[in-house]
């Protein structure tokens, strides 16, 4: 019976296989694309993106942003030689 409903159902099922929590080389590879992209901004991004899923009770793509998440912020703490790019000054910094 459960055959049946993948078989009628199969974009439910592929979403479902996309959205499990991240394995080590599709994870490592998102997060160290997100890096390339975002810089220093990419743990956000990752946070932004994890944050908005769980909001739209989409929790295994929360939990698979939260995971892309560990593995950003672990690369970025591996890089102690590597400066990360700055983030632009916030507004109420700029008028203190």
């Amino acid at each position: 019976m459960a055959e049946m409903r993948a078989d009628r159902n199969p974009p439910q099922a592929a979403a479902a296989q996309l959205t499990a929590p991240m394995e080590n080389a599709a994870g490592e590879s998102l997060a160290a694309d997100m890096i390339e992209v975002h810089g220093a901004g990419a743990a956000a991004v990752a946070r932004d993106n994890a944050r908005s899923a769980a909001r739209a009770a989409q929790i295994p793509q929360a939990k698979a942003w939260i995971s892309v998440l560990g593995i950003i912020q672990r690369i970025q703490t591996q890089r102690p030689g590597k400066p990360l790019p700055s983030l632009p000054a916030s507004k109420s910094a700029e008028g203190s």
